[in-house]
């Protein structure tokens, strides 16, 4: 049986996969504004992240929907990370990268969210895809977040 994308998910628009980038960020970098610069050299404007590694310290956050705000969890401690996982788009003329993490600790327990500036290396690879048409974010009243415009 075969069903369309368009009764599953709406809104959606297909995207094509264009280039696609294997990077390591440096040592003590930090990861969001690293992925930043290395996604402006690139010239990617929309696509897909997917990451692995450790950090040396995290920050994260936590959107509390009722507040329609983050919260902001720093983490002093080295992580895995487990998960990393994002999308880049546009708003306003301006570089979005949107990365939600997964980071485990020594005994196995795991942190998550949101990840924010602040976030040291230790070793990170990155998968970054390029997508075609581009994708822009604008602020949606209803979350209070800048979603993906599709």
């Amino acid at each position: 049986m075969q069903i369309s994308i368009m009764a599953i998910c709406m809104p959606a628009l297909e995207t094509r996969s264009q280039r696609e980038f294997v990077c390591s960020v440096p040592f003590d970098a930090d990861l969001l504004l690293s992925m930043k610069e290395i996604i402006r050299k690139i010239g990617v404007n929309t696509g897909t992240i997917n990451l692995i590694g450790a950090l040396r310290r995290a920050t994260l956050q936590y959107y509390i929907q009722g507040e329609k705000s983050f919260h902001t969890n720093v983490f002093e401690e080295p992580l895995e990370i487990a998960s990393g996982i994002g999308n880049i788009a546009t708003m306003k003329g301006d570089l979005v990268v949107h990365c939600h993490v997964v980071l485990a600790r020594r005994d196995g327990s795991c942190v998550g969210g949101h990840l924010a500036e602040g976030s040291r290396v230790f070793a990170a690879e990155i998968h970054i895809r390029e997508l075609n048409p581009p994708v822009e974010r604008g602020y949606d009243q209803t979350t209070g977040l800048n979603l993906q415009q599709v």
